[in-house]
């Protein structure tokens, strides 16, 4: 995967977790783990190389 897939799946996460933060209730919730679960998907893909 390119370094540009990794840079917009980072920033979307780090957008998701703002947006969510700001939002009250089930939905902002939602929206926070979603964008955790977005950058852990990206360290995970950049510690994989080197198993």
């Amino acid at each position: 995967m390119g370094k540009f897939f990794y840079a917009v799946l980072f920033l979307g996460g780090i957008l998701l977790t703002v947006f969510g933060h700001r939002s009250i209730g089930p939905l902002g919730l939602f929206t926070m783990l979603l964008g955790l679960g977005m950058l852990i998907s990206v360290l995970w893909m950049y510690n994989r190389k080197y198993r």
